[in-house]
Parts: structure tokens; C-alpha cells; sequence
């Protein structure tokens, strides 16, 4: 005859089961805590949120335009450079070297770069919007004040130290601002907003040819200004942070990790690179077109400029919608690497106005993808819970090429006597060096050959 076997536990016993059940349920909760926002060790991305959170819609797309719309009327302005300098070198400052033009043009993403990695944290901790005002203003600034200037050191202040100090407040935080509200659609989001600065530069490009050449700086830049004022107005009512201040991350000025992490420098060194060979065609192509076919008309030869940026505006959504695919660390590999080959094979022998519209349309839909998903590719090795200060600490490996690259090929121009494609040369070999040096970052996190990276 069998009976149910009965087992007895003591009171004490009883006691220090429970207790350690308590201490199990805490520790479930206190590791699912910490990995939303905690780098996993192998390098994936930590979040503030779980995934399922984030909309991944809805007010974010508000959110998003309202971020194009600040890239459109400010970082816009640098890829229509080209109709400027041309003007400047033709009735302003017809003396002047092309070389001091175009450094001109770099002086605002030089101090955009200098500055960016401070903004980024400042704005990580206290919120973005009162940092999105104030670069409001200091564009404006710029504009306006430029209307009035006569000489050429106070294009200078206006159109590189003001214009640059906006562009430093604005552009990590608009780039990083979807992130909060996207997780699946990330890289298209970003890639959304850093499209908005070739759709301004398009637009801007015969904005600027076409009052420039019947009105003059003086007026085309006040009524320029008036434009922005309206834009930057409907752009601050549209933005939204999502993340609440409680949330917001203390300032680490000095992230040690990163710097002791090989991935960090392989990107910045992928970015450093990529950036000395990415202004020429931007700056000059304009002057290139009227050096090969003298006598175009000057619509004729913005018109190239003007494309190219149409181009990029939607290779930039494009390739953050791929990038959400084949992952964002693929995609930049591919679209630097097609960047640099675009300028060695195709800018190094057109000479027709049609092959340099279609060089203009290749190389504008890859150029500027770097900028685009450099974000996401930042939140996919260290996560997006400090991305305004990653991105603005990413940016600063923009500086040399920022500051030097567009002059270096100027000086190229001129010491080659003319010789385009020393210049392409240039320019196309440092992208593939720069794709190259990702290289390391992507096996690095990701040993597999085939993976979504």
C-alpha cells in the first residue's frame, strides 16, 4: 500500500525560500532594466526604451519634417556654395583666388565640426529645443548681416562664423532627434532628415541664380532671410522631443570607452578621410562646367550642381531605407565606395555637358549617404541613449576635411595648371581609403562576410 510522500520545511526554512525568490524576481528585473540601457558586451546597441516602444510613425514623421525643414533652410546652404562662389569670383571678388572662396564655403563646417561635439551633450542633458532657437537666430544672423557686408573678411563673420555656430547648434540634434522616435525605420529617418539638406541645397541653387543674377547679393540675401525666418518658425512648432528629462543622460565630456574602443577610430578614420573627397565636385562643378564648354549660359552651368543635389536628397532617403535592410555599416561601406569610384571613373573623363550631368546625378545620389547614416551606424555599434553628443563627436572628424578639403583641391586646380583630373583623382582616392579604413569597424562587430550590419 503506497501513500503520498509529504515533505516538511521549518518555519526558517520557509523564510529563506522566499526571501531568495524575492531576490531572483529583483535581480529578472534589474537585468531587463539595465540592458535598455547598457551596451551588450558584444558592442550591440542599448536603448532607453524596449523596441515595441517607439512609434515608428505617427508624430515621429511631424518630428522628421520638421528636422528636414531645419536642414533644408541652413545645411542647404553649403551644397549651393558653388552657385555663390562662382557669383563672388564673377562680380564681387573677381580678384580672389578660387582657393580663398572655397575656403569661405568650408568655414561654416569648420566651426560646425569645432563645436558640434559640445552641442551634441549639452543638448543630450538639457533638451534640444532651446538649442534648435538659438541656431534659429545665428542663422539669421548670418543671412541678414550679409546683405550689408562689403568686404570679404566680413563674409567671413556672416556666412562662416555665425552660419557655422548655427550649424553646430542644429545639425547633431536634428539628426539624432528621430532616433527617439524610430527604431525599425531608424536609418530611413536619418536618412530623411539628411536628405532635406540636398533638397535645400537644390533649391537654394536656383533660388540663388536666379535672384543673384537680377537682384544682387545685397537683396537675394534679405529676401533669403525672410524665407528662413518663415521656415525656421513652422519647423519649431513641428519638432518634439519624445524622451523625457528624467531620462536625459548626465554630460561625460571625456568618454573614455570610446576612445580605448578600435572601432571608434576606424569609423572616425573612415569619416575623416571620406570628407577631403567629398567637397570638390560640389564647390567646383559649376566652374568646371564653364572651363570645358566655354561659353554656357550661367543656368546651364548650375543646372549640374542643381541636380546633383536633387540626386542626393533621394539617394540620402534611399539609402536609409536599404540601410534598414543590409544593415546601416553595409550600406555606408558601399555608398563611400561608390562615392570615390564615381569621381576616378566617371569626373576623371567627361567632358560633354551630358556626361556631366550624369555625373552629377551618380555621384549626388551616393556623396552625401555618409552623412545620412552616420547616425544610425553610430547607434548600431554603441546604441542611441547618447546620440546627440556621439553624433556631434562623430562630426569632428568632419574638421580637416571640412577646413581642407575643398581648398587642397583648389590648390591643386592651380599648381596642376588646370588640370581637372588631378583634382578628381584626389578626391576619389581618399572615399575608397575611407571605405577601406570601415572596413575593420565592420568585421570587427560583425566577423561574417554575408550578415545584416
Amino acid at each position: 500500500m503506497s501513500e503520498k510522500t509529504r515533505v516538511d520545511f521549518s518555519p526558517e526554512e520557509l523564510a529563506a525560500m522566499h526571501k531568495l525568490a524575492q531576490e531572483k524576481e529583483r535581480e529578472g528585473k534589474a537585468s531587463k532594466a539595465s540592458a535598455s540601457v547598457a551596451l551588450t558586451e558584444e558592442g550591440g546597441p542599448a536603448e532607453y526604451g524596449d523596441p515595441d516602444d517607439f512609434p515608428d510613425g505617427g508624430r515621429g514623421w511631424w518630428v522628421v519634417l520638421g528636422c528636414v525643414m531645419f536642414a533644408a533652410a541652413t545645411l542647404g546652404w553649403a551644397y549651393a556654395w558653388g552657385v555663390v562662389q562662382t557669383y563672388y569670383q564673377e562680380h564681387v571678388f573677381p580678384d580672389a583666388s578660387g582657393t580663398v572662396l572655397s575656403t569661405l564655403g568650408s568655414t561654416s563646417g569648420m566651426v560646425m565640426t569645432l563645436l558640434s561635439v559640445i552641442v551634441g551633450k549639452l543638448g543630450d542633458r538639457y533638451g534640444y529645443r532651446p538649442f534648435l532657437i538659438a541656431g534659429a537666430i545665428f542663422w539669421l544672423a548670418g543671412m541678414l548681416g550679409s546683405a550689408f557686408c562689403t568686404t570679404l573678411w566680413q563674409f567671413f563673420i556672416t556666412q562662416g562664423v555665425l552660419q557655422g555656430l548655427s550649424n553646430a547648434l542644429l545639425f547633431p540634434l536634428i539628426v539624432a532627434l528621430p532616433a527617439q522616435w524610430f527604431y525599425k525605420y531608424r536609418a530611413f529617418a536619418m536618412g530623411v532628415v539628411v536628405a532635406g539638406c540636398s533638397l535645400g541645397g537644390a533649391v537654394a541653387s536656383l533660388i540663388m541664380y536666379k535672384l543673384l543674377a537680377t537682384l544682387g547679393y545685397r537683396k537675394t540675401f534679405a529676401i533669403y532671410s525672410a524665407i528662413d525666418a518663415v521656415v525656421f518658425a513652422v519647423a519649431l512648432m513641428l519638432v518634439k522631443e519624445r524622451r523625457p528629462a528624467c531620462k536625459r543622460p548626465e554630460i561625460v565630456w571625456v568618454d573614455r570607452s570610446f576612445f580605448q574602443d578600435p572601432v571608434f577610430w576606424s569609423l572616425g578614420m573612415c569619416f575623416l578621410f571620406t570628407v577631403f573627397g567629398y567637397l570638390s565636385p560640389i564647390f567646383f562643378l559649376p566652374t568646371y562646367v564653364l572651363d570645358k564648354l566655354p561659353g554656357t549660359s550661367d543656368f546651364l552651368s548650375t543646372l549640374p550642381l542643381t541636380l546633383l543635389n536633387l540626386s542626393a536628397a533621394i539617394g540620402r532617403t534611399s539609402v536609409g531605407f536599404i540601410a534598414d535592410r543590409i544593415g546601416p555599416v553595409n550600406a555606408l561601406f558601399i555608398a563611400v565606395l561608390i562615392s570615390g569610384l564615381a569621381q576616378i571613373l566617371i569626373w576623371n573623363f567627361v567632358t560633354t555637358y551630358a556626361g556631366i550631368i550624369a555625373f552629377g546625378i551618380i555621384y549626388g545620389f551616393f556623396c552625401g549617404c555618409f552623412i545620412s547614416l552616420s547616425p544610425a551606424v553610430a547607434a548600431q555599434f554603441w546604441g542611441a541613449d547618447r546620440l546627440g553628443g556621439l553624433s556631434g563627436l562623430m562630426i569632428f572628424f568632419n574638421l580637416p576635411g571640412n577646413a581642407a578639403g575643398a581648398p587642397i583641391g583648389g590648390a591643386i586646380l592651380q599648381a596642376s595648371g588646370g588640370n581637372w583630373q588631378a583634382v578628381s583623382s584626389y578626391s576619389g582616392v581618399m572615399q575608397i581609403v575611407g571605405a577601406a579604413l570601415l572596413l575593420y569597424a565592420r568585421f570587427k562587430r560583425e566577423p561574417r562576410i554575408v550578415a545584416v550590419y
